[in-house]
């Protein structure tokens, strides 16, 4: 049965692209089995094939064509041409760089020469002109075909003289000299140093005039990379000019009215929240908080050049705390915008913008409708130079913005991450996100998005949102965006991050694109033709699967132990499949996030001989040494209190802190050596059995998720009663990721003791040493975001800690 998914539950025929999903049966139980959707060689050929021979396209936005089809321009005939290159003889520098460009790819794929030659030489019939030139400037092209938007660009056929010129900024030049190399000559820029040139010593190629108009002036990936630069994402660092924020880039409100020097003698600058005044953000409606924004504002806005290839902002941002004034002037004006905060915030920033505006006519100012702010008001409007930046925080990433969302109530996602999210009212906490952006679509002229593509929180967890991602930034689109932002793990070794770029990239460029079809040509091109049916065959496991189990998808990924084991086996396949070692190597990399998670299951469970029982015992440390010396051998617990281990879960309470913990276990028979595993640890620590030190001045744990070493335990444990004690020094002690978005996944309980005599399976000893090498190789340097502070985790923690793992029989 094949099941057909749009881009909403009543999407009108013809609008957008479908999207056809597989049904999963589980026959035995633990594999998810593909029905409908398995990828043929046969099929990869054809696509191959198709992306090879493709000498023209219809995908773009606005197309006006004289030119019979059949009349082809003849760029090289047996790797020669008599085609040349010319720019004008001062061309700025993205020019230069497009006839580069645009020289190399053609070299690249006819083996010809094509030369770039200045405006200043004499005409010839055969010429590519790239920018405004002598030859011809942008008033010279027809009407119909003049780009309107910033980055927008024309390609104008004459006979055989192909022109391709920017609109309002050079760049503009350069990225219609992209659009031809892939509209046109099918050339795709997959990754770093990865591209794909179709090899034609003969090419002729019916190039059509048309023009472009990007529909997002702002489209920002994380990271920077020839390959970003080449699909045309133009955030800061990928050249030749960008969206850039003066001043603080973020959360400005601290910096704007700082609190340090002006709330102990002005609090009435700032905040009333139940009934105090607090320096958590501003009081919008004070008079003088104003004043000293725009002081603040004015000082940064004097930082902007005069570039036209830039774009410059002003940030008056919200802190990122949720918090809101309750002030009688702002609950009023709340009050009378229907929102909580907004409607104050979009006043307070008009009246920034409007007073900076006579001074700095090329500078938006921006804020943020995010968390708290995130309603749009009933009456007022942004200002025409007003950047509001949607931030779509709360919504299912594994589905599409205009089909139903899960609310993020107490009894779904549990009463921890509720009090996370923000301190808005439950009644606009349930309002859908969607609705959010098609209100202020209609409000505003200058709608950026800041979007959450995957799990930030975790940069290598299995992520099902590469389909949603497509259709959101179309609906973006559809309803007005004008930018766009990825906050997304792009940095070496992340989740699928090649696969993820390309494909973000090149939707952001065109949204209209089908979905389905990019992330399959991604894989056909970047891993072979082999090996890249079975990493779509991945793909569509990871998304399908995850579709079926109707669950929300927030930070947490996929973990499953079924798709773990069906994940890992179809990836073990396209190993086999890979034709070259580079395709191995790209494969080795695509697996480590299955690898992770087949080694996070084998931590303390691995070779386990008894799991200790959850049930321990605690008393608080008063720091007596007498006391002390007692506790650490002690058998009776009379006077302990029982608690359940863990005591923390990863989104509640401070769990039960520094202090001394117990249990009395039954060791069963078992080999030697042996180890003991905790799953986390908050807070430095010790360990003692039967009254002996086995470990020491033990780390706290590190990275999201607290995990820590293992501890070997001392030769001669013999099978009968025994007593652990842990001491922790500080922090919370024991300590437990909620798995709260993966009840399926399986890991070691709490406490574990494992024979590290056992033999690993051959399949678990492959996925530890691939992960070594594949990590180092890659240069992976972080799995966890920067707010926990992760950066000695790989080398200090993880790594020494699979290593460990590997001694498993040795």
């Amino acid at each position: 049965m094949l099941l057909w998914r749009s881009n909403g539950p009543a999407a009108e025929p013809g609008k957008g692209q479908m999207r056809m999903m597989s049904r999963f049966n589980q026959p035995n139980g633990d594999v998810y089995q593909m029905t409908n959707r398995r990828i043929s060689v046969t099929t990869f050929v054809v696509l191959l094939l198709a992306i090879g021979i493709m000498t023209s396209c219809s995908a773009s936005r606005r197309t006006t064509s004289a030119e019979p089809s059949g009349n082809r321009m003849l760029l090289a005939e047996n790797g020669a041409t008599n085609y040349s290159i010319v720019i004008a003889s001062d061309a700025p520098e993205p020019v230069e760089k497009a006839a580069s460009e645009l020289s190399t790819f053609l070299g690249q794929m006819t083996g010809a020469e094509f030369a770039v030659l200045r405006d200043d030489a004499a005409p010839s019939n055969f010429e590519i002109v790239l920018g405004e030139t002598k030859r011809k400037s942008l008033a010279d092209v027809p009407s119909e075909l003049q780009p309107k938007a910033w980055e927008g660009f024309v390609l104008l056929r004459e006979d055989e003289r192909l022109y391709i010129i920017g609109g309002r900024i050079p760049r503009g030049t350069l990225y219609g000299v992209y659009d031809f190399l892939e509209q046109d000559l099918a050339v795709r820029f997959l990754a770093d140093d990865v591209n794909h040139v179709p090899k034609r010593t003969t090419l002729k190629v019916a190039v059509r005039s048309r023009f472009y108009d990007p529909p997002f002036e702002y489209r920002a990936l994380q990271g920077s990379s020839d390959a970003l630069a080449r699909n045309r994402i133009n955030s800061i660092a990928q050249g030749f000019g960008n969206v850039v924020r003066l001043g603080t880039k973020i959360h400005t409100f601290a910096h704007l009215v700082p609190a340090g020097k002006y709330f102990a003698d002005h609090p009435e600058y700032f905040a009333l929240i139940d009934g105090k005044r607090r320096a958590r953000t501003l009081c919008l409606t004070n008079p003088d908080t104003l004043r000293i924004t725009i002081q603040t504002a004015r000082q940064w806005a004097e930082q902007a050049g005069d570039d036209p290839g830039m774009i410059y902002i002003v940030p008056v941002h919200q802190n990122d705390s949720g918090a809101y004034c309750r002030c009688e002037n702002c609950a009023a004006v709340d009050q009378e915008e229907g929102a909580p905060m907004t409607g104050a915030l979009i006043r307070f920033v008009n009246a920034v913008a409007r007073a900076l505006a006579p001074d700095f006519p090329n500078v938006y100012i921006e804020t943020m409708a995010y968390n708290t702010s995130e309603v749009p008001p009933k009456k007022v409007k942004p200002d025409p130079n007003v950047v509001v930046w949607l931030g779509v925080i709360v919504k299912d990433h594994g589905k599409a913005l205009d089909v139903p969302q899960v609310t993020y109530d107490e009894k779904q996602l549990g009463k921890e991450l509720l009090q996370r999210t923000s301190t808005i009212p439950d009644r606009f906490k349930a309002t859908r996100t969607y609705d959010n952006l098609r209100g202020w679509g209609r409000i505003c002229r200058n709608l950026y998005i800041w979007d959450y593509d995957q799990s930030f929180h975790d940069y290598l967890v299995p992520y099902p949102s590469l389909f949603s991602n497509c259709e959101n930034i179309r609906i973006f689109a559809e309803s007005g965006a004008t930018g766009y932002m990825a906050q997304q793990p792009n940095q070496p070794g992340g989740e699928m991050r090649h696969l993820r770029n390309y494909v973000l990239a090149r939707h952001l460029w065109r949204p209209e694109l089908d979905e389905r079809k990019t992330v399959e040509e991604f894989c056909c091109l970047y891993y072979g033709r082999k090996a890249g049916g079975q990493i779509l065959e991945y793909v569509d496991l990871l998304h399908d699967s995850w579709a079926r189990q109707d669950r929300p998808l927030w930070w947490g990924g996929y973990k499953d132990d079924r798709f773990v084991r069906a994940a890992d086996k179809i990836l073990r396949k396209a190993h086999a499949l890979a034709q070259t070692q580079e395709q191995r190597q790209r494969v080795a990399r695509f697996r480590m996030p299955i690898w992770r998670l087949m080694i996070t299951q084998a931590f303390g469970e691995a070779g386990r001989v008894t799991s200790l029982p959850e049930q321990w015992w605690h008393r608080t440390d008063d720091g007596t040494k007498a006391q002390e010396q007692e506790w650490h051998e002690t058998t009776d617990f009379t006077g302990w209190k029982q608690v359940k281990i863990p005591t923390r879960l990863f989104y509640s309470g401070s769990g039960l802190g520094a202090g001394w913990y117990g249990v009395a276990f039954d060791m069963p028979e078992a080999g030697a050596p042996l180890a003991l595993h905790f799953h986390a640890m908050n807070g430095s620590w010790e360990v003692y059995v039967d009254g002996k030190q086995v470990a020491s001045q033990m780390p706290s744990g590190l990275g999201y998720y607290h995990e820590v070493p293992y501890v070997p335990l001392p030769e001669g444990l013999a099978p009968g009663r025994h007593t652990l004690i842990v001491r922790v020094r500080d922090g919370s002690g024991f300590y437990k990721l909620l798995q709260h978005e993966n009840p399926d996944f399986t890991t070691a309980d709490p406490v574990t003791i494992v024979d590290m005599s056992k033999p690993l399976s051959p399949e678990l000893r492959a996925a530890a040493e691939g992960f070594l090498s594949a990590s180092r190789e890659v240069g992976l340097i972080r799995v966890f975001y920067g707010y926990s502070n992760p950066e000695p985790y790989l080398e200090q923690l993880l790594r020494p800690k699979i290593g460990f793992l590997l001694t498993h029989g040795g």
